[in-house]
């Protein structure tokens, strides 16, 4: 007996569609473009207004011009120096000593192995010298070895020459017949073992040729050295008060020219000073500015050269980045035109409307004020015995060139046609981008300082836009 076969049969199941998983996907995919956008879109950058300051700074490589008097030798033989360079010599005090037989240098040669002339208290004087210098030295200021070891070797020669002569007056060399010549200052002032031919240099004598370092010589003393009468042994700072004299540009004349100080800061010595100015023609028919000080002298007066800086025109305001800038055009309208209206007390003006069927009518316009005449212009309209009417500069997004406004109560009219680009930034207090008229006082290369308490401008503490070129009027913040 055979068995039937069943045939089956399969059935197509028909594919539904899961509303979750639907839903599901829309909403990641929007997040997705929303996230992409939101790290792939350049933001808006801001920047907090705030009061602030910048002063101009202009460098130069001034000439030091002292009271310098060189005192030559009145004797022909070997020096010895008794006091250290930069140290105050009174009238009397013994400042060198000239030995005409040489029997005082044959004095110290044979004695030279016989022990140190340093006292305890000499060496102890030397030891703090170089620890004050240890403890303040930084590798920015390594300049500064070079003056120390100056110092040092003027201590060291002073101590030495001091102690031999104490030597020879007590009797300690009585073996020997020594003889030298004393010489005492005749003049007070500060003692300097160097001359390089500019003691006597004036004002009136500078040239270009003087501000050239190629040509610059300095010729320093030691003791030892050999001498004729005649010859120059050191050098006299007779005065504290003392010169710099630079060179000026017609451009550094118009800035500061007319001033009787300025501020002065010494690069080097890291010194910030107030000093008086003055503008005299030079032997070459050129300007030189002199910046005259009565302290710092002795710092400065072992230097022809000093590099300074001068600071003027300090301006106080609102400080600004210069990338937030930006310029925009704006519609010149009498300010007796603006008036209020509409539903609210808006500003703006009153614009007659041309009908199809050549009908006139009159329509509000609510404006975007950008700046009004400033008292600036009006002082200096009235010192020319001009006057200034009061303007409304005008966003042209608000009327089209041509347009005529109506003043108030009179059947006078202004067509709307003169442009002028205004400097200003974008404020982004609201969310979104708004332009701002500044009126600048002053800049540097980062910075410019504007003008505070200016209607329809920006104020203290207001954010705007850092980099201005990449923003567009009313964009909103992201």
């Amino acid at each position: 007996m055979t068995k039937k076969r069943k045939k089956i049969i399969r059935y197509k199941k028909t594919r539904t569609i899961n509303i979750g998983i639907a839903v599901f996907a829309v909403i990641f995919l929007y997040l997705v473009i929303m996230t992409g956008r939101y790290l792939f879109t350049p933001k808006i950058k801001m920047y907090e207004v705030l009061d602030g300051d910048i002063a101009s700074t202009s460098y130069y490589t001034g000439i030091a011009l002292r009271s310098e008097t060189i005192v030559t030798s009145e004797f022909a033989g070997y020096v010895n120096y008794y006091l250290r360079e930069r140290q105050k010599a009174a009238v009397g005090n013994l400042v060198y000593t000239v030995d005409e037989s040489g029997s005082m240098t044959e004095y110290l040669n044979n004695t030279a192995g016989e022990g140190s002339r340093l006292s305890e208290e000499n060496l102890k004087e030397l030891k703090a010298q170089l620890s004050s210098f240890s403890a303040s030295y930084s590798d920015d200021r390594f300049s500064e070895v070079y003056d120390v070891n100056a110092a040092l070797s003027s201590m060291l020669m002073e101590y030495m020459n001091v102690n031999t002569l104490k030597e020879l007056s007590d009797g300690a060399g009585s073996g020997v017949s020594v003889s030298f010549q004393k010489c005492p200052a005749k003049q007070s002032g500060i003692v300097f073992y160097s001359v390089d031919g500019m003691e006597g240099l004036t004002p009136e004598q500078l040239s270009a040729d003087a501000f050239s370092k190629e040509n610059y010589g300095r010729t320093s003393y030691t003791g030892g050295m050999l001498v004729k009468s005649g010859d120059p042994v050191y050098r006299l700072v007779t005065e504290d008060t003392w010169s710099v004299a630079i060179p000026l540009t017609e451009e550094d004349l118009v800035r500061y020219g007319q001033e009787t100080s300025l501020t002065v800061h010494f690069t080097e010595k890291r010194l910030d000073a107030r000093a008086a100015f003055s503008v005299v023609r030079g032997a070459d028919g050129a300007s030189y500015g002199i910046l005259t000080l009565d302290k710092y002298m002795v710092q400065f007066a072992g230097e022809r050269f000093i590099e300074l800086e001068v600071k003027t025109s300090q301006a106080e305001g609102l400080k600004i980045p210069k990338t937030a800038l930006v310029s925009q055009d704006a519609y010149v309208i009498p300010a007796e035109y603006l008036t209020t209206g509409g539903d609210s007390l808006a500003e703006g003006f009153y614009k007659e409307v041309y009908g199809e069927d050549g009908s006139i009518s009159t329509e509000f316009v609510t404006a975007d004020i950008l700046r009004v005449t400033g008292e600036e212009e009006k002082e200096a309209a009235k010192d020319a015995g001009e006057t200034v009417p009061d303007y409304c500069y005008v966003s042209t997004s608000n009327f089209s060139q041509g347009d005529m406004l109506i003043l108030p109560d009179s059947n006078e009219r202004f067509r709307v046609a003169e442009k002028q680009s205004l400097t200003g930034v974008y404020n982004v207090n609201r969310g979104y981008a708004s332009f701002r008229y500044i009126e600048v006082i002053d800049e540097n290369q980062e910075y410019c300082i504007a003008k505070k308490h200016v209607y329809y401008s920006v104020r203290t503490y207001d954010y705007i836009a850092l980099h201005g070129s990449g923003v567009t009027e009313g964009e909103i913040l992201r």
